[in-house]
């Protein structure tokens, strides 16, 4: 995108905030301001360009626990042209084919069986399918993403995913033996729909599973530089269950995840189903009120907390000056804008920030269009210090990194405080 045309775009302005998208309760109390921060994957193309702040203002609602920021912002505008991809990651990518051969080795898919993912990305995931014959089908509203999943011999279906076109799908196409929805049902501002159309394509022999970092992992793991425009909601076992309960849906098992530092996957079936509920349900749900998730002074110590890392953060990079050091970044992931937006990060301070995706690379990172480079210019740069932003896969980056650079580099992460990453 132009940077001319990101001030004419669509968005909404205040919606989001008085009541909750997902039971449409009003008693919601703030968690956390991070104040008026850019849309975390727009990257300028040129380096005095400037971008929209939005308020980025997460509440929870005390009725069913489910926390959101104000939909200030059209899907339309950020995921038409999105610049990222699940590919770039190793982990992922990993995750993602163990997912899949566990479904094949467990399921007993039938000549005439599909499955259907929604935010299929890349074609990640689904690619997976392929090799076992299985017919699937990808919904990426993302037009730039959804050509490489076609490129792949995934069909693919550049819309967004609702409840009219879950009628499509189902007239088309039948019940899909598997839905999956991976990382997508926190990205939608019309949640309620989004469920119903999970509702109508979730036939009797149709598991859904879905993926998401849960809310428990932002408190405790004072992750909150995964709190950006495009995550609408931030879900909760608890919020999960009675979305769903309330629209023919039920949950009936939730896994705990270590991927993208802490995530639960959701299970569902259709309502019609009396199968018992696995014990892991109540469990999580049972500790997501002991840890604190739903009261407000829990989350008003946790914004105090914050502010200590993001004032720890911006001393740390002020040192640079006093002495010889050459900071680089390493991921410009919208965990880098969330964190580098939040404070007043001085121009210069940051040399680069080296990224492995040609969708990100030559453009710029706000607030002060920090150029996005390769990792091979990096490597030529010769950094004393490179701060990791995905921190989720810091080990991962780290690796890579090393076998790359001098031992002499200092690697470094900001959550959940400043510390320096040492591989055993």
């Amino acid at each position: 995108m132009e940077n001319e045309v990101l001030t004419t775009l669509p968005f909404l302005k205040g919606r989001g905030g008085a009541h909750c998208r997902g039971c449409g309760g009003k008693d919601l109390f703030t968690a956390l301001d991070l104040g008026d921060l850019p849309i975390a994957n727009e990257l300028l193309r040129h380096s005095d360009g400037s971008l929209e702040r939005f308020p980025l203002h997460l509440r929870i609602c005390t009725e069913c626990g489910l926390g959101q920021v104000e939909d200030v912002v059209t899907p339309e505008r950020i995921f038409r042209d999105y610049r990222y991809l699940s590919s770039m990651s190793t982990t992922f990518l990993q995750h993602a084919a163990d997912y899949v051969l566990q479904r094949v080795q467990e399921e007993r898919f039938a000549n005439d069986d599909w499955v259907l993912e929604i935010a299929s990305n890349d074609g990640y995931l689904l690619r997976n399918f392929l090799p076992h014959g299985i017919k699937v089908i990808g919904v990426e509203p993302a037009q730039n993403v959804a050509q490489i999943s076609e490129s792949l011999g995934i069909k693919t279906i550049s819309e967004f995913f609702s409840s009219q076109l879950a009628q499509e799908l189902q007239l088309n196409y039948g019940y899909p033996k598997l839905i999956i929805a991976n990382n997508v049902m926190a990205h939608v501002p019309d949640l309620i729909d989004f469920v119903k159309g999970l509702a109508i394509l979730c036939g009797d022999e149709t598991q859904i599973s879905i993926e998401n970092p849960s809310l428990g992992n932002i408190l405790i793991g004072m992750q909150f530089d995964t709190i950006y425009h495009e995550h609408y909601s931030y879900l909760t076992a608890t919020s999960v269950s009675a979305i769903c309960k309330t629209n023919g849906l039920n949950l009936f098992k939730v896994d705990e995840l270590s991927i993208h530092g802490g995530s639960n996957r959701y299970w569902l079936r259709n309502s019609s189903q009396n199968d018992s509920v696995d014990p892991s349900v109540a469990l999580v749900i049972q500790h997501e009120t002991e840890n604190g998730l739903f009261d407000a002074n829990k989350w008003s110590h946790y914004s105090l907390e914050v502010s200590k890392i993001l004032k720890g953060f911006q001393e740390w990079l002020n040192k640079s000056r006093e002495k010889d050091i050459r900071i680089y970044g390493y991921g410009a992931a919208a965990k880098a804008s969330t964190i580098l937006n939040s404070i007043e990060v001085e121009k210069g301070l940051i040399k680069a920030i080296a990224d492995v995706s040609l969708e990100k690379q030559q453009r710029f990172m706000p607030p002060h269009g920090v150029e996005i480079i390769s990792p091979q210019d990096l490597f030529v740069q010769k950094p004393t210090d490179i701060l990791i932003f995905p921190w989720n896969i810091k080990t991962e980056i780290a690796n890579f990194l090393y076998s790359n650079l001098d031992a002499s580099v200092r690697l470094w992460c900001a959550i959940p405080e400043m510390h320096q990453v040492k591989l055993r």
